[in-house]
């Protein structure tokens, strides 16, 4: 029997659910959208991969998003919403378990070829593929087989509810490749991908920048009915020193940029600049364990380190006191799972001398902390590291690439805690099914928690957000009382632009990342 999706079942409401219906796009600007022009965005990282679901990387969004559009896309409140879909609807029913999608038509990849149901059988069974390794793969399990009903329809076979579904599909999960260009270059599509999206790739200069051109058959268009999108060309450039990435933004050498939190005060003041800001919008600074070897598979030195860390002076010496320090688990503040009631590790050297103790390490024990190369990574680390020696523990400071240090810490080869920002995930299957399920890519030591899992698949397939957030403060309950993953600040998201820019406003995505696709320029 089918079952259409309602707000009783997703907690969202009945008008952001209305397949037909546009969202209306808002901006600073009032003016009619200028067609053309040349964006230049200013990032500190250089993607990982440009395939979504093989990049290893949060940052890598900020590329991606640009490029692909979602079989299911959502609004800033996590709502799906089907007029910036792949799918133009959907229909969930629950005997059997499945879900059912119309597919927009006349929708072609960036290579030519047409986009169909055929196309999404092989994007989710790709993921599903363990071969492929793709990176969502774990919170995409719920699905048993996709079968393509007629050129435009195709549906997903569940093994149980999946109430997550929605919200997993509006995140790497759901981007949609090209088949064809899939098979056709192999290892080089990491680079070279054929999406739906407003943008496709024209160049990638590795280590510098990536230019992305106008899609002329985008399919998009704004709530007015204007074309997207409405600039020309879009080249983001890799700029890991804070200080030149500043310096490129006032030069006018780029026209937007996330901004350092030193600079934030400055940019205020300065009216040549717009701001638009996110509170929560990722996880500013947090240590992670390998829970899998020694020293960390002891849960008493996991709690010993935590609790050795105050993150009052890493948020007033590196981010200018503008973070927000954490009060609770991976899901900040501003999305629905948040709860700041759940008890967690907190500064206590005291309590982190009586871990030592229960530990059998009285005075201390050594360990190796990897972190990567930006620009407050390392001396947050260094912090961290004379907070330990206070208590007597040792930790030796690793550093490596953004890739290098995720890909060798997450497959067990190098580190013991991982030092690192995460980003920000509204759908909190996401961070349970990666990061806390056993088989999960971001679990670094895979260690076998049957009953963790059990309530990461029981979260998931809740449709009910009221029930999905009494499981989700369970897994916050065992991750943080057992110190799996420990966030010490959330981080709060300041993008400045120059005049030209418009519609700054919709720039931040609802995970925290950029969206460009409806920012045009001035003349």
């Amino acid at each position: 029997m089918g079952m259409k999706i309602d707000r009783r079942r997703l907690g969202v409401s009945a008008a952001a659910l209305a397949v037909a219906s546009a969202m209306p796009s808002r901006g600073f600007a009032q003016e009619k959208p200028r067609q053309g022009g040349h964006l230049r965005v200013g990032y500190p990282l250089f993607p990982t991969s440009l395939d979504a679901i093989l990049g290893r990387s949060g940052g890598d969004a900020y590329y991606w998003r640009q490029i692909y559009d979602q079989l299911v896309d959502a609004d800033q409140a996590l709502n799906p919403r089907a007029s910036t879909s792949l799918a133009s609807s959907w229909e969930v029913s629950k005997d059997p378990h499945a879900i059912t999608f119309n597919l927009r038509e006349g929708v072609t990849f960036h290579d030519g070829t047409a986009f169909d149901a055929e196309a999404v059988k092989f994007n989710i069974e790709r993921v599903l593929n363990p071969e492929t390794k793709a990176t969502p793969r774990a919170s995409m399990t719920a699905i048993k087989s996709v079968d393509v009903l007629d050129k435009h329809k195709v549906r997903f076979n569940l093994s149980q509810p999946w109430g997550a579904g929605l919200g997993v599909l509006s995140d790497r999960g759901g981007v949609m490749n090209s088949p064809a260009a899939v098979a056709k270059l192999g290892a080089d599509y990491g680079f070279k991908p054929a999406a739906t999206g407003p943008f496709k790739v024209a160049e990638v200069v590795t280590g510098s920048h990536v230019r992305l051109v106008r899609n002329e058959n985008y399919w998009g268009r704004d709530a007015q009915g204007n074309k997207l999108p409405y600039l020309d060309e879009i080249t983001i450039k890799a700029i890991l020193d804070e200080t030149v990435l500043v310096s490129a933004l006032r030069a006018g050498e780029i026209d937007i940029a996330y901004l350092p939190m030193k600079d934030v005060q400055a940019f205020q003041s300065d009216r040549k600049y717009r701001l638009t800001k996110m509170d929560g919008g990722g996880i500013g600074y947090l240590v992670t364990f390998n829970q899998a070897k020694p020293p960390f598979n002891d849960v008493n030195l996991r709690l010993a380190v935590s609790s050795a860390i105050d993150p009052t002076p890493i948020n007033e010496a590196i981010y200018f006191g503008k973070f927000i320090q954490a009060d609770s688990g991976m899901w900040p503040t501003g999305t629905w799972a948040h709860d700041a009631t759940i008890p967690r590790p907190k500064f206590d050297p005291a309590k982190a001398k009586e871990y030592l103790k229960k530990a059998g390490k009285p005075n201390g024990f050594s360990f190796e902390g990897i972190t990567w190369t930006n620009a407050t990574h390392p001396q947050s680390a260094e912090i961290v590291k004379a907070q330990l020696s206070a208590v007597g523990i040792d930790m030796k400071i690793t550093i490596q690439s953004v890739q290098a240090a995720t890909s060798n810490f997450f497959a067990g080869t190098t580190g013991d805690m991982f030092l690192t920002s995460w980003s920000r995930y509204p759908e909190p299957d996401w961070m349970a099914s990666l990061a806390y399920k056993s088989d999960g890519y971001y679990n670094a030591g895979k260690v076998k928690r049957p009953d963790v899992d059990a309530l990461v698949e029981q979260g998931a397939a809740l449709y009910e957000v009221a029930e999905r957030k009494k499981v989700y403060r369970k897994i916050d309950e065992i991750v943080l009382g057992e110190a799996w993953y420990v966030p010490l600040l959330y981080a709060v998201t300041y993008a400045a632009a120059n005049g030209k820019v418009q519609n700054l406003d919709t720039l931040i995505c609802n995970d925290g990342k950029m969206n460009l696709r409806e920012l045009w320029l001035k003349a």
